[in-house]
């Protein structure tokens, strides 16, 4: 059924509303599923938004306003990923997808106004990231986790500071880059290219100094990416790993065995950085990100290729303060000792809590802390 300009006044009416008022209560994303009221995810958890029902009807049109013509397309996929505007300064992520009592929508908050690394209150060395010329940097961690924010605040630094060519490649196109220093161009998956692989092997005749790939979900988008790095060019992408061995590790499995020996040295060789982020609660409410960093350095470089990828975390608190790196559970030490999370939740996200409480045993500085607090 194709919606006339008045029937699709009230869904619209009802999904702006929501949207206003997720807006208003400093929500990250908006839920919306047939026969039930209208949720949202509010610093880290999910609460009722709006008690008002949201009808199959309404939500079958807003299933066709969202996808407009992609909607016959969705009967055989069963899958959507697109955007709404909803005003000159907000954007959104959309998901729709079905599941046993209908349609389901997820709508993620996408500002318009791109923060920087210190608005995030993210580490300072990721400004050494704005300054590579060539090589592979990964962000990653769960899905909402915040990759995306901070991928677009590095691009946004280069953006602001050197003359290069940017292409990215997103599914869908998130944050809106406006050309400042760079020239910057956005192609989205389905609208401008049919495949990440393909665009990456157009992007190779297109002058780049910097290709942005929104995620590596398959093989063929692995192997062009390394491509792209090995003819010297600097690529970002975002991969769905809790840490920088599971990601070295992720990266190699894509691959056959038979493929795996060439993929660690080509690794080996061009991975520039791993920075893996979690999102916490934090005491005074806000969500705070804790960093695990993994710079290039020789060491790394020699574990990749010699298959000791388990030796990754002690090699990246030991060279800590030569190559700027972190653990995750040196970052939530710190931001424990920073008064910013509690030591109960700094064991909840450690990759190895055993090892974060002979951290927390052995310093001096932070007993004398829990001393003073009691005092």
């Amino acid at each position: 059924m194709m919606l006339n300009n008045e029937n699709m006044m009230e869904p619209i009416a009802k999904l702006n509303s929501w949207l206003n008022k997720l807006i208003e209560v400093g929500g990250a994303d908006l839920h919306l599923k047939s026969n039930r009221p209208v949720h949202a995810r509010v610093k880290s958890d999910i609460a009722i938004l709006s008690h008002e029902i949201v009808s199959h009807e309404i939500m079958g049109k807003l299933v066709q306003i969202l996808m407009k013509d992609k909607y016959a397309n969705f009967k055989e996929t069963k899958e959507f990923d697109g955007h709404y505007s909803f005003n000159d300064d907000f954007r959104f992520r959309v998901n729709i997808y079905m599941h046993l009592d209908g349609y389901s929508i997820a709508l993620r908050l996408i500002p318009k106004s791109i923060k920087s690394i210190e608005a995030l209150n993210l580490p300072s060395a990721l400004h050494n990231l704005a300054k590579l010329r060539r090589g592979l940097v990964l962000i990653t961690g769960t899905t909402g986790s915040g990759k995306s924010t901070t991928l677009s605040s590095i691009i946004e630094e280069i953006n602001q500071n050197y003359p290069y060519h940017i292409i990215t490649i997103e599914d869908p196109i998130e944050y809106v880059y406006r050309d400042k220093k760079c020239i910057i161009e956005q192609r989205e998956l389905g609208n401008h290219t049919n495949s990440f692989s393909l665009a990456l092997r157009a992007a190779m005749r297109e002058d780049p100094d910097i290709i942005v790939v929104g995620e590596i979900r398959d093989i063929a988008t692995a192997e062009s990416i390394l491509q792209a790095v090995n003819t010297g060019h600097l690529v970002f992408s975002t991969v769905h790993t809790l840490d920088a061995r599971e990601t070295i590790d992720r990266m190699i499995a894509i691959f056959p065995s038979e493929e795996q020996n060439r993929i660690r040295t080509t690794l080996a060789a061009t991975i520039a950085a791993v920075i893996s982020q979690r999102l916490i609660k934090g005491i005074s409410g806000e969500m705070v990100p804790a960093v695990e960093m993994m710079f290039r350095s020789p060491l790394v470089q020699e574990l990749i290729r010699t298959k000791r990828d388990n030796e990754i975390p002690d090699a990246i608190a030991k060279e800590g303060k030569m190559f700027h790196s972190i653990t995750f559970n040196q970052a939530l030490f710190d931001l424990t000792l920073a008064g910013k999370i509690t030591e109960e939740q700094a064991y909840q996200y450690a990759s190895s809590p055993s090892d974060l409480k002979l951290m927390f045993t052995l310093s001096t500085e932070y007993e004398a802390k829990k001393s003073k607090n009691k005092v």
